[in-house]
């Protein structure tokens, strides 16, 4: 692994459970602010199991030295010398603080052997050692020192009762079937490492080693029920205590090694999930949702959240609790309330264990992106263990990831908003070009005509006086379809169009529409064709029959006179597919797909059609989604289109029949 480049000093202090590392921490602080250095408080945590007592110390520790300006880093490591040595290496540390006691100097052997491994592993790294100025209590050994250390329960002891006991019995055992007393030893040694797997702590494991000396030599060596036996033994009694302790030290750490890998893997786990589930996330409120359950499982406190809009925090939190909690029933929130309002304004954390409302009961934390805070996370920490710095890591990488999809989804819905608003605007503007040029023609003839007519009348025949009426009539007419195709596609495009669906008869529809086609329809030949004629769907009428109006004037445009027009309809699994063929020019290859766009117009066409502004087809489409169904267009052999679109089938029932 590289090494990281260095651009400024980067000061490395070692925290443990010691009383003397608050004043190490504080020294390598005044340090780190005099050169202008980059302060990094490391933790290495090993398989040693600590009493509450120590874990709340070096917890008191990380968090001084965070409020100091450390960045806090917690480490894996039986071994400290080489755990410290590696991380300096590949993080570019220029400088190691450790502490020293100048008193009992037998006393701090393992910390000299740190320091000279230390020189050795990192001989580029400069170590400093700070005296110890405060005493530190170095009583004598002591049963109660040991009990204080060591955690040890009634059950613990029943459990290193019942497995010599059972060591006993196939002691016993194997003395009656004529086994050699070797056999009974490696069945005690096999004890030994029973108690340290199924107890915790050394003090069983300990005491297990000695009692099983004590049980051998009373039952199975010679004189039998005395502790007093033959020196030959006495070698024998060394060998079994040493071997016994030793393996039954061994299954100890080996179990909390364990147990430790078992609970980094599952918080791993979580963090991993975390992303997996904040991908799927829709919104906001599921993102934030999410991250509650994933502290949730973490952390194993109860979890709040106040999300915030424009800087202004939400009336009521959204909460989350665990089993077995109290959860935040006995909380007074509304006047907690008051931090997370400071941690929404000022993104920092506050509450529980902090400077800033000390007295609460949870420990409050922004949800922070670049430019602002999403929301405030609440943990409830007065009646749980404190978080050790490695979840606390992890739950601030959670917060992050969070703050990260919130951005992300904020972003999109920003984009998206966007877009809409230049798509509306795109939309007016090419309508207000497409009308303000393509009304003016046909206002033009109508006014025209009219003017003809009022100013010489009397000067026309009658066949040049009808003429002007059709002309007048057929542009009237247009300018009314070109309305209501206007209204229509501007409430299916704000999503205001609401449908009025019923089951109604296709045939009905498609006379219905055949009633009010263009004047120049007359010149095709249309004709219809029904598979069924009792064929009904699901459809608003009135829509539907505007969106054949429009197919069948489209092919009215693009076929010559006396050409075939044919609308169908048929019946086809849950769907009614109706369509209008004609025998015209086609559409041209390549321009399928965008005969449904708007304002896209055809080149080729008869040449009585009148120009359009391309909203027909587009109408049709917006219409026939709207019920669930879809449209498309396919030419035909030799020549010719037919459009087809399809609608939900309608069961005709016995009444209606």
């Amino acid at each position: 692994m590289p090494v990281q480049s260095i651009d400024r000093e980067r000061i490395l202090v070692c925290v443990s459970a010691s009383p003397t590392s608050s004043d190490v921490i504080r020294r390598a602080a005044k340090l780190s602010e005099s050169l202008g250095a980059e302060l990094i408080a490391l933790y290495v945590e090993n398989s040693e199991i600590q009493n509450d007592a120590q874990e709340k110390a070096v917890h008191e520790h990380l968090n001084m030295a965070q409020r100091l300006g450390a960045v806090i880093t917690t480490i894996y490591g039986n071994d400290p010398a080489t755990a410290i040595a590696q991380y300096a290496r590949v993080s570019g540390i220029t400088k190691i603080v450790l502490g020293k006691s100048p008193s009992r100097k037998h006393a701090f052997a393992a910390r000299e052997t740190l320091m000279s491994r230390l020189n050795e592993l990192a001989p580029d790294v400069e170590i400093m050692i700070v005296p110890n100025r405060l005493k530190e209590d170095t009583g004598h050994f002591s049963i109660k020192r040991i009990l204080q250390r060591e955690p040890f329960t009634a059950g613990d002891l029943l459990k290193t009762s019942l497995i010599l006991a059972l060591c006993t019995g196939v002691g016993f055992l194997f003395s009656v079937i004529g086994l050699a007393i070797t056999n009974v030893v490696l069945i005690y040694i096999l004890g030994v490492m029973a108690v340290a797997l199924f107890t915790a702590g050394y003090l069983c494991s300990l005491l297990s080693s000695l009692l099983s000396v004590l049980i051998f030599n009373f039952f199975f060596t010679e004189p039998y029920y005395s502790l007093q036996s033959s020196p030959d033994y006495f070698a024998t009694f060394a060998v079994m205590f040493a071997v016994a302790l030793l393996s039954s030290s061994l299954t100890s750490r080996i179990k909390a090694q364990s147990i430790q890998t078992a609970n980094k893997a599952y918080q791993t786990e979580v963090l991993l999930s975390t992303s997996q589930l904040l991908q799927k996330a829709e919104d906001k409120k599921a993102i934030l949702k999410v991250v509650l359950q994933q502290l949730c499982r973490l952390l194993e406190h109860s979890v709040l959240y106040y999300d915030l809009e424009d800087g202004i925090l939400a009336e009521k939190p959204v909460l989350n609790e665990i089993e077995g909690d109290h959860g935040f029933d006995q909380i007074d929130l509304p006047a907690e309330k008051a931090a997370a309002e400071w941690v929404g304004r000022n993104g920092k954390h506050a509450g529980h264990s902090t400077r800033k409302w000390p007295q609460s009961k949870c420990l409050y934390m922004a949800i922070r992106g670049e430019n602002q805070v999403w929301a405030v996370v609440g943990i409830r920490a007065d009646n749980a263990p404190s978080i050790d710095e490695y979840r606390k890591n992890l739950m601030i990488s959670i917060l992050d990831e969070c703050a990260l999809a919130i951005e992300k989804d904020h972003m999109t819905r920003e984009k998206q908003r966007i877009e809409e608003s230049a798509r509306q605007e795109a939309l007016r503007a090419n309508l207000l070009r497409a009308i303000s040029h393509d009304l003016r023609t046909p206002l033009t003839s109508i006014s025209g005509n009219a003017a003809i007519l009022l100013e010489d009348h009397g000067d026309l025949s009658e066949g040049r006086k009808e003429a002007l009426y059709a002309s007048i009539y057929d542009d009237a007419i247009w300018l009314n379809g070109l309305v209501e195709n206007l209204l229509t596609i501007t409430r299916t495009e704000n999503g205001t169009i609401k449908l009025n669906l019923q089951s109604e008869m296709v045939s009905d529809a498609i006379e219905e529409a055949l009633r009010h086609l263009d004047r120049n329809a007359s010149r095709r030949r249309i004709t219809s064709e029904l598979q069924d004629d009792l064929l009904m769907a699901r459809m608003d009428s009135a829509l539907i029959v505007q969106v054949l109006i429009n197919l069948v004037n489209n092919a009215v445009k693009y076929t010559p006179e006396n050409g075939r027009i044919i609308i169908g309809a048929k019946p086809e699994d849950s769907m009614v597919i109706l369509w209008v063929e004609d025998d015209g020019q086609g559409i041209p290859e390549g321009d399928e797909y965008k005969v449904f766009e708007m304002f896209y117009t055809g080149v080729k066409r008869s040449p009585d059609s009148r120009r359009g502004i391309g909203l027909g087809l587009a109408l049709c489409r917006s219409i026939v989604q709207a019920h669930g169904g879809e449209i498309n267009v396919k030419n035909i052999r030799p020549h010719g289109a037919r459009f087809w679109f399809t609608l939900p089938i309608a069961e005709v029932t016995e009444y209606e029949q």
